[in-house]
């Protein structure tokens, strides 16, 4: 089925993004915001021992202070880790009991480490979060799975009763293509099948073009500075090596187009437009969503490697002195076609 992942974002496109609360707009990280692993054990309906596999990391680094863990669902209230063993604190914390078998899935829910203490004049402070399609079909790619009617909302605001959190949601301009080009240059990749296609003159401009293989393996992605739709060019800020000789085709994919970037996590994004919804406190049954549809692609549909970005808005009370319990827990549900 259409994998949904939430990541941080980043200024800089194709990068790690270590520090959570510069996650303020611009393009997606390579940084899950909720660390995964799978249950070594199964877990019954009212168990409480849980056993996780050691994380792709090999550490527990970022699971310290993880408060909270999903698994199918169901949001267990649990102490700090030791080893990837743990007793629940409380099963079932938004009201939903399974079942988990050995090999599901399990996240870290946790987003304290996006906030800092650093707020504007309004005492409010933003963040952007990327929701990604990462499902994946090796053997026939044209069945990988698309996910629609995605809705995003709180499972739980903040605990803080001097603090409130909402959130808006962002389409990006562009959505994620890939192909293999008929010429290139140090500063350009033409692929004439898109000439005339569905996508307008600069429809791609600042989206990452990256080379996955072919004649320019090896070099650095570039962002893109305009698109001509007459003879399918795309043309960047910056050049490829000029040792290049130019012969024989690249494959390359474009990534969705980066959210809008704001100058510190203190400054509000634009909102309230066909792009951008308002900020709001969506819930489970007032979710947040697009009903419009863009004229190339549907932001509702989100096929492998396209996005949704999250804008996140925390407003403190003034003269309060309490910071705990700001943590929140996003949730977002979907349907699955090919």
């Amino acid at each position: 089925m259409a994998t949904l992942k939430l990541y941080s974002t980043s200024l800089e496109p194709d990068l790690d993004q270590a520090i959570y609360s510069q996650s303020i707009g611009g393009y997606v990280s390579n940084s899950l915001l909720y660390p995964e692993t799978t249950l070594t054990e199964t877990i019954g309906l009212y168990g409480v021992d849980i056993t996780l596999a050691t994380p792709s990391s090999g550490n527990w680094t970022e699971w310290q202070g993880i408060e909270y863990i999903n698994i199918g669902n169901e949001l267990i209230k649990v102490p700090s880790f030791v080893n990837g063993s743990v007793v629940a604190s409380q099963r079932a914390y938004n009201g939903i009991y399974n079942m988990h078998i050995a090999g599901d899935i399990v996240k870290a829910v946790s987003a304290k480490e996006i906030f800092n203490d650093v707020f504007n004049d309004e005492y409010k402070q933003y963040r952007c979060l990327a929701i990604k399609n990462v499902s994946t079909n090796t053997t026939d790619p044209s069945q990988e799975k698309v996910a629609y009617d995605i809705e995003v909302y709180f499972k739980q605001n903040s605990r803080n009763i001097n603090s409130s959190i909402k959130l808006s949601l962002e389409k990006p301009k562009s959505e994620y293509i890939s192909g293999t080009s008929t010429g290139w240059s140090t500063m350009t990749v033409v692929d004439s099948s898109l000439a005339y296609g569905s996508y307008e003159d600069d429809y791609f401009k600042e989206a990452y073009l990256k080379i996955t293989s072919g004649a320019a393996s090896g070099q650095e992605g570039k962002v893109i500075s305009s698109f001509d739709r007459s003879s399918g060019t795309f043309t960047f800020y910056n050049s490829f090596s000029t040792a290049l000789d130019f012969t024989g085709t690249v494959m390359y994919e474009v990534h969705p187009s980066p959210a809008q970037r704001v100058k510190t996590g203190t400054t509000s994004p634009v909102v309230g437009n066909s792009n951008v919804t308002n900020f709001l406190v969506p819930d489970d049954n007032n979710s947040l969503r697009f009903f419009e549809q863009p004229s190339v692609f549907n932001i509702s549909n989100l096929h492998f490697n396209d996005v949704m970005y999250i804008w996140v808005e925390r407003t403190v009370e003034k003269g309060s002195s309490e910071f705990l319990h700001n943590d929140f827990v996003l949730n977002y549900r979907y349907k699955v076609s090919v």
